[in-house]
């Protein structure tokens, strides 16, 4: 089963923390939401893995047919305590963060991890708080929902909040974020969804030309964009943006592709899905994808990637429980 979705009669749904696809009646049904059904989070959801599938290993743990040389990557597991899933979007600055939850009707709640200890991250006055990435200053960027429902960007600066509202959109949410402050994100109107770039408060939507809706997902230093797209076909690609020309990026065997973070060597971490419906994580440098899975694992997504330390990630056991893992 390909991820790929028709926008006009698919939403995504945000429930127990990891994303699951529920059937819309309409295109912009319950848009604006980030608890219960939100396109803004398309990008964090379930590895998916056909029905019966194995996972082919070596003995060092490493898939046997990778896309280039074979590398052997360490994880470790960052779990919230208690909850029934964990997905880990960032990591920067010594700190881990992410989205969990604790069972059914729990909702969704962000995390940070630092010298081994967990907490939670709750934008004060939501009602639903996720976090997406965090810096090398140790600023957290991600998305809130407000008593009126509304979804908005967040900048969390050593405590500090700030809203961050495309202008003119139903719904907002902050996905990267570099040094300089200049961030990618998210930004829905009333039919579908779109990228978008603010630099020092000017925003610029982002779409690739001819797509149904574009996702930015991670930004560099240099102010390079990754994301993914949706073409008329309704197949997910990759893409990056650097210097005004766009980019699609879609490793060999890929059938639907999420380009999630870029550092500022270039190297962009990501995942896709094969011909036989298995997720796997990706790292590509010049010129070379790299494929990344957790040993055992059913699928794997890899979520934003730093200059320096472990990229971030997660993955479904064969129990389908969903981890947050951290690697390199």
């Amino acid at each position: 089963m390909k991820r790929s979705v028709c926008l006009s009669a698919v939403v995504a749904v945000l429930l127990m923390g990891t994303v699951v696809w529920s059937q819309s009646t309409a295109a912009g049904t319950r848009q604006g939401t980030l608890d219960r059904s939100s396109d803004l989070l398309r990008l964090l959801r379930p590895p998916s893995a056909a029905a019966g599938s194995k996972v082919v290993m070596n003995a060092s743990g490493t898939i046997t047919e990778p896309l280039a040389s074979a590398h052997i990557y360490k994880f470790a597991t960052t779990d919230y305590p208690g909850a029934s899933s964990s997905q880990t979007t960032g990591n920067g600055n010594g700190m881990a963060v992410g989205i969990f939850n604790y069972g059914s009707g729990s909702g969704t709640q962000a995390f940070t991890y630092k010298g081994g200890v967990y907490s939670t991250l709750t934008v004060p006055g939501s009602t639903a708080t996720a976090a997406f990435s965090v810096n090398s200053l140790g600023q957290i960027v991600g998305g809130y929902v407000d008593n009126s429902s509304v979804t908005h960007g967040f900048v969390d600066t050593a405590g500090a909040f700030t809203q961050v509202d495309f202008p003119g959109a139903v719904a907002t949410i902050v996905t990267d974020m570099n040094t300089a402050g200049d961030m990618a994100g998210i930004w829905q109107d009333a039919t579908t969804s779109h990228g978008f770039i603010d630099k020092g408060g000017v925003f610029t939507s982002v779409d690739f030309p001819g797509a149904t809706t574009t996702q930015a997902a991670g930004i560099n230093g240099a102010d390079e964009v990754v994301g993914l797209y949706v073409d008329a076909s309704s197949v997910e690609h990759g893409f990056i943006l650097s210097g005004g020309a766009y980019t699609q990026l879609d490793p060999p065997q890929s059938t639907s592709t999420i380009a999630f973070g870029v550092n500022d060597a270039g190297t962009i971490s990501g995942s896709y899905v094969d011909a036989s419906s298995v997720e796997h994580g990706f790292l590509y440098s010049g010129g070379i994808f790299n494929r990344v899975d957790v040993a055992g694992a059913k699928g794997t997504q890899l979520t934003h990637i730093p200059n320096k330390g472990a990229f971030a990630g997660y993955f479904m056991d064969q129990l389908d429980e969903i981890h947050g893992v951290t690697g390199h």
